[in-house]
């Protein structure tokens, strides 16, 4: 307004047509309801589609009480016209700011669904109502077609997931029977190896001896292999003994089990609170095995080694840790490492067939954690292990 101009009066009767076309220009159901609820106007939209649904101004037009239309409400509306009576009487009453609510109102040839949102307003000492019926029905079909899909999805997840789990299984029992028939043709060349030894030792060149050496070494690493494939077999196909657990417990087993490899070795051996989780002993005393194995191997170079074991808290879930000062590894290659037969080192520096850490992420797996590595060439390993907290 230019400085100086006074407000100008909007003439009562001007300002009464205005608010009718106003509401007429609104694309969705709209009526002004009095502090009774009765209706004092309404849009042509509300008319219109009160007609089109087979009512007429007597029934739910200017003068009649909405809020008894409502609560008076028979058949599919019932409920929703109980609530929505509720609704309008709260805001009425100062009890609520607005009120909202969607609905269905499905006709004999569509499916229909509208929000009602009601506001109020005060004109002096009197209390009025804004009440306006939205048709939502493009937005509850895209969410009810999301819906479906999102059902197909999970549903086609779930049974892609029980067949893989079948495949796997299936090919679990594979590899255990195949494996084990496989033992015996592999024994019998051994035998013939060492019989032929005897028969020939005495025409046997350098060059023919180098040659059976090779082949028994071949054949003691098949073995090694197969023995290896039905311990991957069995981390698969044992049925879980789960209770809780004393990791502390776990890995000393673990580590007297080892006494063996480490006898004659420089250790300094340390192990931190450890926590308690569910889980199957045996299992894990094996995994932590080919873990504390792994460890004692690639720190063979050093006079006086370190292997340490630990954990953290991280939330929900605990992380164990072990860690060593041996040769380590690129750490490009860390995927590597959990799968069957992967070997970062040759078999002249680094003995063993590549067969622990797969071991121990199908085990960690099966309890429900994860595992992963972090090294660098010549700096060490350490290797981590996520395990669930056990519920309270």
């Amino acid at each position: 307004m230019p400085p100086g101009d006074a407000p100008r009066t909007v003439p009562a009767s001007l300002s009464a047509t205005a608010v009718r076309a106003a509401l007429d220009v609104l694309p969705h159901q709209t009526a002004i309801l009095d502090h009774d609820g009765v209706i004092v106007l309404c849009n042509r939209a509300w008319l219109e589609f009160m007609r089109e649904n087979g009512g007429n101004p007597a029934t739910c037009g200017p003068g009649v009480n909405y809020l008894n239309v409502c609560e008076n409400a028979t058949g599919l509306c019932a409920d929703e016209g109980e609530e929505v009576a509720r609704g309008m009487r709260d805001v009425l009453g100062g009890r609520r700011e607005s009120f909202s609510t969607e609905y269905p109102c499905h006709s004999p040839t569509e499916q229909r669904w509208f929000r009602l949102t009601v506001t109020p307003f005060d004109d002096g000492p009197s209390r009025y109502l804004l009440a306006t019926h939205e048709n939502v029905t493009e937005r509850r079909h895209v969410e009810i077609r999301e819906a479906d899909m999102d059902a197909e999805v999970r549903q086609e997840v779930a049974l892609r997931t029980i067949t893989l789990r079948n495949e796997v299984n299936e090919l679990d029992s594979f590899i255990g029977a195949v494996s084990h028939d496989l033992r015996a043709p592999v024994r019998h060349i051994q035998g013939f190896l060492t019989l032929l030894r005897r028969r020939l030792d005495p025409r046997l060149g350098e060059e023919d001896r180098r040659l059976l050496t090779v082949i028994d070494g071949a054949t003691q690493r098949l073995n090694s292999m197969i023995d290896e494939l039905l311990k991957l077999a069995r981390v698969t196909q044992t049925a879980l003994q789960i209770r809780e657990l004393n990791l502390a417990q776990v890995v000393l087993r673990a580590w007297a089990n080892l006494a063996p490899e480490t006898e004659g070795r420089e250790i300094d051996w340390v192990a931190g609170d450890l926590p308690v989780v569910r889980g199957d002993p045996q299992l894990l005393t094996l995994a932590f095995e080919n873990l504390l194995s792994n460890a004692v191997k690639y720190t063979s170079g050093r006079a006086r080694a370190k292997i340490e074991v630990g954990a953290r808290d991280v939330g929900d879930h605990w992380v164990v840790f072990v860690q060593d000062d041996g040769v380590g590894f690129d750490p490009r290659y860390t995927e590597r490492l959990f799968g069957a037969f992967q070997r970062l080192h040759s078999e002249q520096e680094f003995s063993g067939v590549g067969m622990g850490l797969a071991n121990v992420k199908r085990i960690v797996t099966r309890h429900g954690g994860q595992v992963w590595a972090e090294s660098h060439p010549g700096e060490g390993a350490t290797f981590y292990l996520s395990f669930p907290k056990p519920a309270r």
